[in-house]
């Protein structure tokens, strides 16, 4: 997503979150029939967040403040529906972690065919990895959602090749490889 879609999507996302958190939906429509924007999630937005804190030097100063405006209108939001917050954060966890559970056994019965939609696929493992970070700041007991992603992230190893960044080199500063490996190299096949 260019630099000015993801502040917009941002923007959007945070002025729909108290209806989102109130609703039914893991992922809520934005816009009606939007090709430019993802669902809204509580995970698009902290992936989308961290990105913009990553490239914010190439915002103009008006659209920075304007970060700094929506960040903490976010935090209000969590702090006055914490207990709709967490519950949407602990259903999109466990979404996600469906999604990248059947993405890894579908590449073990197809490495060829699955390997090179990697790229898109490491998405969901970011997310999952933000959403537990998220859990944790909240006070969420999250060890056994730890425990599956470890176990999926042996899988991960074994098939995996080191490599360069998947994303904007300028990301690197807030996806260090030390944390984020799974961003920096492919699966075998791809």
């Amino acid at each position: 997503m260019k630099l000015e879609d993801e502040l917009t999507f941002v923007r959007e996302g945070v002025a729909a979150l108290e209806d989102y958190l109130a609703s039914d939906m893991v992922y809520g429509p934005l816009r009606p029939f939007s090709a430019i924007f993802p669902s809204l999630s509580i995970g698009g937005l902290l992936e989308s967040l961290r990105r913009l804190e990553a490239l914010q030097s190439r915002l103009p100063a008006q659209a920075r403040a304007e970060l700094e405006a929506l960040k903490t209108h976010l935090e209000r939001v969590r702090e006055v529906h914490q207990a709709r917050y967490r519950q949407k954060l602990e259903r999109e966890l466990s979404s996600r972690l469906d999604a990248w559970t059947w993405y890894l056994e579908d590449y073990e019965r197809h490495p060829e065919e699955v390997a090179p939609s990697y790229p898109a696929q490491a998405h969901i493992r970011l997310k999952i990895e933000l959403l537990l970070e998220e859990g944790e700041r909240l006070g969420l007991d999250v060890e056994n959602i730890r425990n599956r992603v470890r176990a999926l992230d042996q899988t991960l190893r074994r098939n995996w090749e080191p490599g360069p960044f998947l994303w904007e080199e300028a990301l690197q500063e807030v996806f260090p490889r030390d944390r984020f490996w799974w961003l920096y190299g492919r699966l075998r096949g791809g």
